[in-house]
């Protein structure tokens, strides 16, 4: 009845999305406690978090930008196109997915010895068939399928959870719990051709492919870029790092999901809102808009964060043992993120279709990112790389609000400064005591 409600009150097609993503982020977080309470050697959670690392940084870019890409690529063509957009869409996955195959045990097999080289071949085959299987929810979506998309959800990455946690409990090994993702991955897969069946027409079209990955292009490329900080922290202190620092840096390295799931939601939505102010030459309330619904989020994760800046010590010690007890401190870093995940630049400009400052501002953002990375490794340790992450995103925006500013836009009449900036101030001054 509640989920009810909820899809009643709110864009059905929002809040399913953000259900999936939610869902999808609690699993990956559940095996991470399982990780943590049932094994106190560090070493098969390193090779684990390894994979994750080498599997996710090869995917998660072309995935994200191929996927983002869709949605407006579908609504924009005819109603005859639209079957073969589906399939299409899904051979260029699929072909990229054969790639990243390969490239995951070439990258395995050459540059970290202390996994076997058969864990990389069994999670190649996952993300073979699992990173395709990514179109299912968007199919769902240009459908209607709301309701299908939750319940996907749910059947989905609980059977992957206990899948991969049932082996290993078992006594079975770590190859052995990877396998049986990349089995359920199969199934997966398999449900996607049954959907491609259904909503899509057979037929390769090479014109076609290529503009999809034409404009697919700058995604994927400000993705690779501005969205590979959490990976190129991961590759810095593995290079630098023993393997015990090294899980304890990747359990503490987590932006809270709920501030990233909810932003990147409220910017996707109201950068529409904003394009289509514009064409009507009405863009101060589209403004006003964004600076009412930003100052409704920060109420909500500004005290969440505070929160758990303040429990986290207890609440590591609880869900990952004593083992990964100070991971807290890394992960009370990644929380301060919330500070700028709160200002919206980027929103304008996507509205205002004007990608290129964001791309060159991710540029920068990486840059800062890898070289403070770097120095902080090498003459800090583990606990200084993320200030490097903090910094690259505090300037990140900085740099996206100076190019909207250009355009002629106050800070002001998007941003609610003031709660803005007390809610830092007060988010900081906890981080400091503590």
């Amino acid at each position: 009845m509640a989920i009810r409600f909820l899809l009643d009150k709110l864009d059905k097609k929002v809040l399913s999305i953000q259900i999936l993503q939610l869902v999808r982020t609690a699993v990956v977080f559940g095996i991470s406690i399982f990780l943590a309470q049932f094994y106190s050697d560090t070493h098969i959670i390193s090779q684990y978090e390894t994979l994750l690392l080498v599997g996710t940084g090869l995917t998660f870019f072309w995935v994200s930008g191929l996927m983002t890409t869709f949605l407006p690529y579908y609504y924009n063509k005819k109603e005859e196109e639209k079957k073969s957009v589906i399939f299409n869409s899904f051979v260029s996955l699929s072909a990229l997915s054969v790639l990243s195959f390969f490239a995951v045990i070439v990258l395995g097999a050459l540059f970290f010895d202390s996994v076997h080289v058969s864990l990389f071949i069994a999670y190649g085959a996952y993300i073979l068939f699992n990173s395709p299987s990514f179109l299912i929810e968007y199919i769902y979506l240009v459908n209607g399928k709301n309701k299908a998309i939750v319940l996907y959800a749910i059947i989905a990455f609980s059977l992957q959870l206990i899948i991969f946690c049932i082996p290993l409990f078992l006594g079975y090994d770590l190859l052995t719990a990877v396998y049986s993702i990349a089995i359920l991955a199969l199934f997966k897969f398999i449900l996607l051709l049954f959907m491609i069946r259904k909503y899509g027409r057979t037929g390769f079209d090479l014109h076609l492919i290529k503009a999809y990955l034409s404009k697919s292009t700058p995604i994927i490329m400000t993705l690779l870029i501005g969205g590979s900080s959490e990976y190129v922290n991961g590759f810095v202190v593995k290079a630098f790092a023993n393997d015990h620092e090294f899980a304890l840096f990747r359990y503490g390295a987590r932006e809270f999901p709920l501030s990233r799931i909810l932003a990147n939601s409220l910017s996707l939505v109201l950068s529409g809102s904003i394009a289509h102010a514009i064409s009507k030459g009405n863009l101060a309330d589209s403004l006003s808009k964004l600076k009412k619904s930003s100052q409704k989020l920060m109420h909500i994760l500004f005290p969440l964060t505070i929160l758990l800046i303040l429990t986290s010590p207890f609440l590591y010690r609880f869900l990952f043992t004593e083992t990964f007890e100070n991971s807290y401190r890394i992960f009370n870093v990644y929380l301060l993120l919330v500070v700028s995940r709160m200002v919206f630049p980027q929103t304008i400009l996507l509205g205002m279709q004007k990608n290129k400052p964001i791309m060159y501002a991710a540029f920068i953002e990486f840059s800062v990112n890898l070289g403070l990375g770097v120095a902080l490794m090498r003459f800090f340790g583990i606990y200084a790389v993320p200030f490097a992450t903090l910094a690259a995103f505090y300037i990140y925006e900085i740099v996206l609000m100076l190019y909207v500013k250009k355009e002629g836009i106050r800070l002001k009449s998007y941003l609610p400064t003031t709660t803005w900036l007390v809610y830092s101030c007060l988010a900081w001054l906890v981080y400091l005591i503590i």
